[in-house]
């Protein structure tokens, strides 16, 4: 298997990331061009970010296979990968809590307390600054 695993395959897989690849490039030139909200800009480049650090991580998986090393040390840069995610997801729901973006009618805030509530209870546990 190659690093990517992909070449010289013509699984759905590969299909579907051939045309994603596409629909990315003709998306980047209607950027370009068109006028967009800088949030909405900020929200893509978050998820193109994403999809960045989680194909790293699928080829470093695939590399670590390959050389029979042991691919499930990628999964710390995952949990890495995730924890920024979070941290930058938060700063954004700040702002948007600021500029009146979101309010106590927006579904699924519930949710999101209580998930936030239970994440910072388990971290001040962690770095032993109590709950």
């Amino acid at each position: 298997m190659t690093s990517s695993g992909l070449e010289g395959k013509e699984s759905p897989l590969a299909a579907r990331l051939l045309a994603t690849t596409t629909a990315l490039s003709e998306l980047e030139k209607s950027v370009k061009s068109g006028d967009l909200d800088s949030r909405v800009l900020g929200e893509l480049r978050n998820a193109i970010d994403h999809i960045r650090y989680t194909a790293l991580a699928v080829q470093d998986w695939y590399s670590a296979q390959e050389r029979s090393g042991d691919p499930y040390a990628v999964l710390s840069t995952l949990a890495s990968q995730r924890v920024r995610r979070a941290a930058q997801l938060a700063k954004d729901l700040t702002l948007d809590l600021e500029n009146v973006d979101i309010s106590v009618e927006t579904q699924g805030l519930d949710d999101l307390y209580q998930a936030v509530d239970g994440l910072h209870r388990y971290l001040g546990r962690l770095f032993k600054r109590g709950t």
